[in-house]
Parts: structure tokens; C-alpha cells; sequence
């Protein structure tokens, strides 16, 4: 039965839909998943993301298959342009499709965006080859989910990053995605951890 039940489960994609998380649903997603999903080095203080949700600069939204959340995406926004801050599907749902899926409502949710960009580890830094065929095969993911390299390349908080956006016609040039960037970062972060912790190359 299991299996079956697993499969069943897979062909429940069309029922799905991203919803607003209520900061409860926030604090629970990022002590029971975030903490197992992400590196320390990679993951915002659940202070920070609470306080800019209040400010309107973030939203985070949660895959709901009916009741149960089987992934999230935390977006970083400033105006109609937003930046992927964070995105996984549960542990028990992968391998599924479900996060092709996720993407496809997300492009369908931020249908009015004037930009979506995102940060997948660069392998080229990796620190072991275990690490390096992780990230390559989350670059190729995105890639194959509509995503395109734009060329610029970041460090945020000591993380190297290749920074990519959503397709859909929105192409920007290196520029103006080094400036998206850099304004999202500034949105929700103080001054002065700003300039020390976010680095942009506006080409490879």
C-alpha cells in the first residue's frame, strides 16, 4: 500500500495552490523544515523574516495540498520585483514533481511581476564533490523549471551565489539584475550588514 499511496499522492498535483502563511504556519515551517532544509550560513534569524512580513518587503507562501503545506517559497519584494529567497518541498513529498510544480504557481501567482530572480550555490565553490553534485543538480533543476543563468554572480554572507531568473520574457540585463539584487538585500537588511555581507559581480 505504501507505495501505491506514494503515487496516488503524486498525481494530486492539479488540486494544489500557494497560500499566504500566517506567522504561526511561518514559525513552524522554519523550525520543523527550514532548520533541516538549509545550511546556518544560508538562513535568515526567523526575527528578520517576522519583521520584514510586517514591513511589507517579504512573503512567504506555503504549497498546500488541500490542509497540509508539502513546500514553501519565501520571496524578498520590493514594488512589482521579487527575489526567491528560499524554496523546498517536504522531505516525504520529493521526487514527485512536486517542485517543478511549485515553480509553475509561483510564475502563475507573480504573473503581475516585473521581475523574479533567485540564488542557487555556485559549484564552482563547492567544498567536497558530495556538495558540488548537489548544487550543480539544483542549478540544472531550476534551469529545466524555466530559470536562465543571468550571468551575475553574488557572495551573501560568505555564500557564493549564481543569480538566475524566472523566464516568462522578463530578461534583464547583468545591470539591472546586479541592481534588483542589491535593492532587495538593502530592503531588509541594516546598513551597515549590507556592506559587509553582500557582494555583487555584475558579470561572470
Amino acid at each position: 500500500g505504501v507505495q501505491l499511496d506514494r503515487e496516488a499522492a503524486g498525481k494530486k498535483t492539479d488540486c494544489m495552490k500557494l497560500s499566504m502563511l500566517t506567522k504561526e504556519q511561518v514559525k513552524k515551517v522554519y523550525y520543523e523544515r527550514m532548520k533541516a532544509d538549509f545550511p546556518p550560513n544560508e538562513l535568515k534569524p526567523l526575527a528578520m523574516i517576522d519583521k520584514a512580513v510586517e514591513q511589507g518587503s517579504y512573503e512567504c507562501l506555503g504549497l498546500m495540498d488541500g490542509e497540509e503545506i508539502a513546500g514553501y517559497v519565501f520571496l524578498i519584494k520590493h514594488g512589482e520585483n521579487y527575489l526567491v529567497d528560499y524554496l523546498a518541498t517536504y522531505p516525504e513529498r520529493r521526487n514527485q514533481g512536486l517542485g517543478g510544480e511549485l515553480i509553475r504557481l509561483l510564475g502563475e501567482y507573480l504573473v503581475q511581476a516585473k521581475s523574479i530572480i533567485g540564488e542557487v550555490e555556485n559549484p564552482e565553490f563547492a567544498g567536497s564533490e558530495e556538495d558540488r553534485g548537489i548544487q550543480t543538480r539544483r542549478f540544472a533543476f531550476y534551469r529545466r523549471n524555466g530559470f536562465r543563468d543571468t550571468g551575475v554572480r553574488a557572495a551573501c554572507f560568505g555564500v557564493p551565489y549564481i543569480i538566475i531568473e524566472m523566464g516568462q520574457g522578463l530578461v534583464h540585463t547583468a545591470e539591472e539584475i546586479k541592481a534588483l539584487y542589491e535593492r532587495h538585500y538593502r530592503a531588509i537588511l541594516p546598513k551597515s550588514m549590507f556592506e559587509k555581507n553582500v557582494i555583487v559581480q555584475d558579470r561572470i
